[in-house]
């Protein structure tokens, strides 16, 4: 039996144990069933030979069918309602149908473990796709794989290897044009979609209201990773199907309906998991596993407000770091909202470091994907007054192309860069974790470009890495400690490179 039923069994028997608790006629039928179970797996003794037609050691699977009447005789006598679905209850629970309590609510969805496994996992695999999609894209490029950097998770490199292969097996049996490996950056944005929506069930608990909204929400997301997987013709994920039946199951015991994304028919886009990873936020209104981090969240606060105060506050920012770091180590999501939400308004003033620990760069990545997904604004901004500093780079690069290496591309930032610069071409290189330099070498190479941008706030390469490339194709490299605002850019230009482009 394939490892992912095995799982699925273990989930439903750990759901069925729970319902047992306070239901003695399901007790009463598990222990029954366990007793058949037993019976049809004992070893027959050597040399015995069962009568053809019998079992060995038989053993009813369930009280007999006559005790039914005498349960249903106590119903009363009113209008037959619509039947829930009742798989894994007993013959009470279906009968007896009054409106769950709110202690009711908290011990049926008192799934903890379950979604904390899904959340985990997902987290770990949708890592792994993106690795996976780094991986192919250097391939096609010409670079050599064994270059890339070893995750140090042995999980997230075998999960990687499988998303790699999968996509390999569709590329061989497909006489359509090449696929496009965007469709493992889908699949890791999904699955990454499952597991917030996974950490927001668990922490709807208790709450009626926020248990229906967050059913609906775990079923799109898992929805959207079975699309992502049958897109690569890759098996069925054992932690989807996890979802799907956690979502099927506690819909049936809240009575909730889910119209959309529970068949196979009715599939969510995995393209759109931007959108709803923006709805699972907004839904949770902040991260429910923060609550258990706020007191460490209000002291981050009041150090950002003394950041804000005080311009360079050293010690603040190293106390901010330290405890951004000790606070995703301890389980904290990356991409949790009361995180983004506090550093987004001074996340450019972060002091220019290369020593930023593996916790932090991870915020630092979602907060830049989140930047990335967010829709442009309908009412054009104001530009502001160029600075002497644009001006000057605008006249030392007008027309001419720049490449800038730095996280996800964000259209509004590169229209504003082009603009404000003059530039003919503004070539954006995204950049993930573990990708190998070597892939930035053939933008750098183009003989139009006249200079290498890199952001190395949104950036987990090394200055000197890159650094070498441009020193071989003879282009001048800046480096971009803050944000992508032109005067910040033209600023950082003017002063590392002035001379140089005006051919001093």
């Amino acid at each position: 039996m394939p490892g992912w039923e095995m799982k699925i069994i273990e989930a439903e028997a750990r759901h069925l144990l729970a319902l047992a608790a306070e239901d003695a006629e399901l007790r009463a039928d598990l222990r029954a069933l366990a007793q058949a179970i037993l019976a049809s797996t004992e070893e027959p003794p050597p040399g015995a030979v069962p009568a053809e037609g019998s079992h060995p050691n038989p053993a009813p699977a369930f009280p007999d069918a006559d005790e039914a009447p005498a349960v249903l005789s106590e119903r009363p006598d009113e209008p037959e309602p619509l039947h829930e679905l009742t798989l894994g209850q007993s013959r009470r629970a279906i009968v007896e149908r009054h409106p769950p309590s709110g202690e009711a609510i908290s011990s049926a969805l008192d799934e903890g473990p379950v979604l904390g496994e899904i959340e985990a996992r997902c987290r770990l695999k949708a890592e792994a796709a993106l690795l996976a999609a780094d991986r192919l894209r250097r391939v096609r490029d010409g670079d050599d794989p064994k270059g890339e950097k070893t995750p140090e998770d042995p999980e997230v490199a075998e999960w990687a290897d499988r998303f790699a292969d999968a996509f390999y097996f569709m590329e061989a049996g497909d006489s359509s044009p090449t696929p496009d490996i965007a469709l493992l950056d889908d699949l890791g944005g999904s699955i990454e979609t499952l597991a917030e929506a996974s950490a927001l069930a668990a922490g709807s608990r208790d709450r009626r209201g926020a248990i229906e909204r967050s059913l609906h929400l775990v079923a799109e997301a898992q929805s959207a990773v079975r699309s992502a997987l049958q897109r690569l013709q890759a098996p069925d994920d054992p932690d989807q199907l996890a979802a799907y039946e956690w979502v099927r199951d506690a819909a049936a015991r809240h009575r909730v309906f889910i119209k959309r994304h529970l068949r196979a028919d009715d599939l969510a886009d995995p393209a759109r998991w931007p959108d709803l990873l923006a709805r699972i936020e907004a839904q949770g209104g902040g991260d429910p596993q923060a609550l258990r981090h706020r007191p460490r969240i209000e002291r981050l606060r009041r150090h950002l407000e003394a950041i804000r105060r005080n311009g360079d506050a050293d010690q603040d920012w190293q106390a901010v770091v330290s405890s951004v770091d000790e606070m995703v180590a301890e389980g904290l999501p990356p991409s949790s909202k009361d995180l983004r939400d506090l550093l987004l308004p001074v996340v450019d003033d972060l002091p220019d470091r290369d020593d930023l620990p593996e916790g932090f760069r991870l915020v630092l990545r979602e907060i830049d994907r989140y930047l990335a997904s967010r829709p442009s604004p309908t009412v054009e901004p104001v530009a502001p007054e160029p600075t002497a500093e644009v001006l000057e780079a605008r006249r030392l690069l007008g027309g001419r192309s720049v490449v800038l290496i730095g996280g996800m591309c964000r259209p509004e930032a590169r229209e504003a860069l082009r603009d404000a610069l003059g530039l003919g071409e503004l070539i954006w290189v995204e950049t993930k974790e573990h990708q190998a330099v070597s892939t930035f070498e053939p933008a750098i190479a183009r003989p139009e470009v006249a200079l290498v941008l890199l952001a190395i706030r949104w950036s987990s390469h090394a200055f000197g890495e890159v650094r070498r490339y441009c020193d071989l194709h003879g282009k001048p490299l800046v480096r971009l400690p803050g944000g992508y605002s032109p005067n910040q850019v033209a600023a950082q230009i003017i002063d590392q490179c002035g001379e140089r482009l005006s051919g001093g």
